[in-house]
């Protein structure tokens, strides 16, 4: 049979406290102060999660282990965001396939009108006449 010993607990003064300067406590900070920041970057039109990081990064702001924003620093950061509710955290992928399916849609039918109209302009030349009847 196992023996199982019990200590004592340690006495308040020799209990370490809580770390208040932790990872964790370091991301919100970080996402209390970014959320505003990140709101006006969507609403810029930026909502990719490495749009968002370019946009902090061109801000000259530093992420919160001290360098650049990664597109992981960035994805924790928004997921942060959403946890705490202080904004929208990072798009799904179904979101983002139907935000790039609408930008495709969207220049494919600016491509085709700018060829029609190229297309118009060379028949509309062709079709003048350089012909100036004798008076």
């Amino acid at each position: 049979m196992p023996v199982v010993i019990h200590r004592p607990p340690l006495p308040p003064q020799l209990q370490t406290p809580p770390n208040h300067n932790s990872k964790h406590w370091q991301l919100d900070d970080a996402a209390h102060a970014l959320a505003p920041i990140i709101v006006e970057i969507r609403k810029a039109g930026h909502h990719g999660i490495a749009e968002i990081a370019m946009c902090l990064n061109a801000k000259g702001l530093v992420a919160p282990s001290g360098g650049p924003f990664t597109y992981e620093t960035t994805r924790r950061i928004l997921k942060r965001i959403k946890l705490l509710g202080l904004g929208d955290g990072p798009r799904t992928k179904s979101a983002a396939m139907l935000v790039r399916a609408e930008k495709d849609r969207e220049r494919r039918l600016r491509e085709f009108a700018e060829d029609l109209a190229r297309r118009t302009r060379k028949h509309a030349k062709s079709d003048q006449v350089d012909y100036v009847p004798e008076s």
